[in-house]
């Protein structure tokens, strides 16, 4: 299917809209992540239902590593963090009930959402999976030093390229969106468990 530039551009651009507006200028993290995802339904709304295809139950064994994505937060992200967690996610209207209902829908909405965005470009260009990392370090950007941004960019870029992998290996999106959806949950659930120990 044959895509404009200007139209591609814009793709790309999705996140990098959502979270220069909303995160860094409004600091609202439900702001962002929802004008993101309804560009992502502008652009895709034709296209979910032919997210899931068959897929071999063996497709979502490679899956199942990133799950350990949470368990790595939780002892490292104390130690390297550049500010205080629960202030950096206060500044973003993240603390208390807004905070509980960010864990559902992050961990379950969110991967489905964002894969079916992402896959789509990757398929075009290499640059997507730069772009994919990008966006990320922007929202972390005051929460972490350069080195380990830069270090959050390398992982998030091999863990982008991973995922297409995934995806030509199975056929399917489905086994990429299993473990997109373990990476986040276990990286929320990690934060709401260092979130609780600090308010102790």
């Amino acid at each position: 299917m044959k895509v404009k530039k200007s139209h591609l551009a814009l793709r790309f651009l999705a996140p990098y809209l959502a979270v220069t507006v909303f995160w860094c200028l409004f600091s609202n993290a439900w702001l962002a992540i929802l004008a993101y995802h309804a560009q992502i339904l502008l652009w895709h709304r034709k296209s979910f239902l032919m997210v899931f295809r068959r897929t071999q139950a063996v497709g979502f064994l490679p899956a199942l590593p990133t799950a350990l994505a949470g368990l790595l937060l939780y002892f490292i992200l104390p130690l390297i963090t550049e500010m205080s967690l629960p202030l950096w996610l206060r500044q973003h209207h993240l603390s208390g009930i807004s905070f509980l209902l960010m864990i559902p829908y992050f961990a379950l909405i969110h991967p489905f959402l964002e894969q079916t965005h992402w896959e789509s470009l990757r398929k075009r260009t290499p640059l997507a999976h730069l772009a994919f990392a990008g966006y990320h370090i922007l929202v972390l950007s005051a929460l972490l030093s350069p080195q380990w941004l830069l270090l959050c960019f390398c992982g998030l870029t091999a863990t982008s390229f991973f995922w297409q992998w995934l995806t030509t290996h199975t056929k399917s999106l489905a086994p990429a969106i299993l473990s997109h959806t373990l990476a986040d949950l276990g990286v929320i659930t990690a934060v709401f468990l260092l979130l609780t120990q600090m308010r102790i």
